[in-house]
């Protein structure tokens, strides 16, 4: 059989993945600005966190159904639009409760985009290429995300970016401007772009094909994988600064920047690596090298010295690069159709991303922030877990040697 490609769909996908990541991942080095300004406490803070990624509990599922339904391009409309709302909300009236609507909104948007490009990759590729190219997208996550922190941390050295005086004292807010801008050009895009129709029956939605997958022990397993995966991005992501600060005294501004950049520049590093790796090993085998190099390294982060704890925290990047690649192609490879519904309930668990670290700061509110931190530890042992027991139908096309 021929595979599809399709380099249109493709780069958009790419630019998209970009832009999510980049809005996405932002929230991390702006956490401790955020306790600062308006005198937040741990638990506090992390409900900035949890009402963006909450979103995504809510909406996945109705978008996987939508999009069977109607197409991307609709879908993928309404979620630029309902994001652009969110970051308009942020520039017109900053402040805590309005950032909380802001950050719900903005994720509900992030979350359609998520259900409706992962499919449209898969079918712009092919089933056995899309464990490679999913990959590629996460590079351009992972650049994106190595970026943000990098843009933050000019916009606080030069408060007035192209000689404009506006937000001076919040020059952080230029983010959700260039944001709006982002979202603008990728409508045009979107517009232009032509997205091949849906006309297959087996694709199509019903309700019974749904409810199997919420009766299928299959999907919560891969399910559990995207919740603990985004749970241990975004605990690390949200806290690591704050763990720095707390226990090594080590300035948010300057020394936390620098980490949550360099984790996700390793990230990207080690996303570089995954192509190849990909290639050369199976996914599963790959997934369980991932997982329990990184249950070693935030044990290290957790426990170890300074300059240990912040060289860890780094290399975290590098070992948890390719999971989400990975996590996503076992997924969908282990069903034959209707990859758009079982999208929209996997996606479900990025709400990891919230629950993770509210756990993390309840945690740590309680007793410390050092054993809150812990709750990476058991995220990762249950990806080991997926690592060893997944039963995809198509397994990652390998190069012979």
């Amino acid at each position: 059989m021929k595979a599809n490609f399709n380099i249109s769909l493709v780069i958009f996908v790419m630019v998209v993945f970009f832009v999510i990541s980049f809005i996405t991942n932002i929230i991390g080095p702006l956490i401790p600005q955020f306790i600062k300004t308006y005198n937040l406490s741990l638990v506090l803070a992390s409900f900035l966190p949890l009402s963006f990624f909450f979103s995504y509990g809510m909406f996945s599922i109705p978008a996987g159904i939508y999009l069977e339904r109607y197409g991307g391009k609709i879908i993928m409309a309404i979620a630029f639009l309902t994001s652009s709302v969110g970051a308009v909300l942020i520039i017109v009236y900053p402040g805590y409760f309005s950032f909380i609507i802001s950050f719900f909104l903005i994720g509900t948007g992030m979350a359609i985009l998520q259900v409706a490009i992962n499919p449209l990759l898969r079918q712009s590729v092919s089933g056995e290429n899309f464990a490679f190219f999913s990959i590629i997208g996460q590079l351009a996550f992972g650049s994106a995300s190595f970026l943000s922190p990098i843009f933050y941390k000019f916009l606080l050295e030069n408060r007035n970016p192209l000689g404009i005086t506006f937000f001076s004292n919040d020059p952080w807010i230029w983010i959700y401007v260039f944001f709006i801008g982002a979202i603008i050009f990728l409508l045009i895009f979107l517009y232009l772009l032509k997205i091949p129709s849906n006309n297959s029956k087996v694709e199509q939605f019903d309700f019974k094909t749904f409810f199997n997958f919420l009766l299928s022990k299959k999907t919560y397993f891969y399910f559990f994988g995207i919740f603990c995966y985004v749970g241990i991005e975004q605990g690390i992501n949200n806290w690591s600064s704050e763990f720095l600060y707390q226990y090594h005294l080590l300035d948010p501004e300057v020394v936390g920047v620098e980490v949550i950049s360099s984790f996700w520049g390793n990230l990207t590093i080690g996303t570089v690596v995954s192509l190849f790796l990909v290639r050369l090993i199976d996914e599963k085998k790959l997934l369980n090298i991932y997982s329990l190099s990184s249950a070693l390294l935030i044990l290290f982060a957790i426990h170890g010295n300074a300059d240990f704890s912040v060289l860890s925290f780094k290399l975290l990047g590098f070992s948890i690069s390719g999971v989400w690649s990975v996590m996503i192609s076992l997924g969908l490879n282990s069903v034959s159709k209707n990859h758009s519904i079982l999208t929209g309930i996997l996606l479900t668990g990025i709400i990891g991303g919230a629950i993770f670290p509210f756990i993390i700061a309840s945690i740590g509110q309680l007793f410390s922030l050092k054993i809150g931190m812990h709750t990476i530890l058991f995220g990762l042992i249950y990806l080991s877990y997926v690592g060893f027991k997944a039963k995809p139908i198509v397994s990652n096309k390998l190069i012979k040697i």
